[in-house]
């Protein structure tokens, strides 16, 4: 699943991209710069890989290194102390060209519990392409992502920062190496769109370090998880408006504080014990090589009526 914060897009040409500046202000600064932002992540994720815009020719090798500081970046440009590294490319990227979005995979995914940052972005063999703040360009949201732009210094954590400057490019969350397969159709709910499974954490069952998201639900939902050992379809099971994608032995995660609201962001999480996965008849384990399935039901309207609904269906072979 990709998720885009938000890309400001600059148009090509000698003529129209130096229009576009006066318009947006596009900027840039140092070989090796840094930009910073603010982000919100309303539940747990796994950033496999980003677009972002370097001033770098078409073909130049470039990368990107990837740091989080507590709470907020504001204040802490100037403050190397503050940041602690979290990512870092692959090491086989090339420029798209200048003001061009160009595709950064992390060597490692970079995972993100619910919170606030401060994210700096530090250029690799190129300096950034950004965009001058204006006051009504500098928030973005998008699912479980929020964004708040930012600053810019030449040198990595050393005054002066220059701002408002807002980053140009969007996060990728999932994609290579995230947890599970997703299955099954979902029914589109009273938003207009189908809700999603996820996960992330980690699927090595030693490590009993999951987390099950829900997306794109209306906002202020009850739902909670179930899961099994097999997969099926029953379509508008017991009156529901969506999908059942699970079949045989199906368990439900109503335990204390395991039902959940979508809130304002119409999603939700929960952290599972893997040692005590729910079963109609009594709580089990999880055992390495066993796959299960998971799924959300969920509150839903049709009409000013209330329903339920479904996300799709998300398989997990466990290690």
């Amino acid at each position: 699943m990709t998720t885009i914060i938000y890309r400001v897009t600059f148009v090509s040409g000698i003529t129209e991209a130096a229009a576009r500046e006066a318009a947006e202000g596009l900027n840039g600064g140092n070989v090796g710069g840094a930009v910073y932002f603010n982000l919100t992540v309303s539940a747990p994720v796994s950033i496999s890989n980003m677009e972002t815009n370097f001033s770098a020719v078409l073909g130049t090798p470039v990368g990107m290194n990837v740091y989080t500081c507590a709470t907020t970046h504001v204040g802490n440009e100037g403050n190397a102390a503050a940041w602690t590294q979290v990512g870092a490319d692959n090491g086989q990227a090339q420029s798209a060209g200048a003001n061009a979005p160009t595709s950064i995979v992390f060597a490692s995914p970079i995972n993100l519990a619910a919170g606030t940052y401060g994210i700096a972005l530090v250029a690799v063999g190129s300096a950034h392409a950004y965009t001058n703040g204006n006051g009504t360009n500098q928030n973005f949201s998008s699912g479980v992502f929020s964004i708040s732009a930012g600053a810019a210094t030449n040198v990595p954590f050393t005054a002066p920062a220059f701002t408002p400057r807002v980053w140009n490019g969007s996060l990728c969350e999932g994609g290579p190496g995230q947890i599970g397969t997703n299955y099954c159709t979902a029914v589109a709910n009273s938003t207009g769109v189908t809700a999603d499974m996820g996960a992330s954490g980690s699927a090595v069952v030693a490590n009993n370090n999951l987390v099950l998201e829900a997306s794109a639900m209306p906002n202020n939902a009850f739902g909670f998880f179930l899961t099994s050992t097999t997969q099926g379809f029953v379509g508008q099971p017991g009156g529901s408006q969506g999908n059942l994608c699970l079949g045989g032995q199906i368990g439900r995660y109503v335990g204390a504080g395991q039902i959940k609201n979508s809130g304002a962001t119409g999603s939700f999480d929960l952290a599972i014990d893997l040692t005590q996965t729910p079963t109609p008849t009594g709580l089990v384990s999880v055992a390495a090589g066993q796959t299960r399935n998971f799924q959300a039901w969920y509150r839903d309207s049709v009409g000013g009526t209330a329903t339920s609904n479904f996300t799709d269906g998300l398989s997990i072979l466990f290690q």
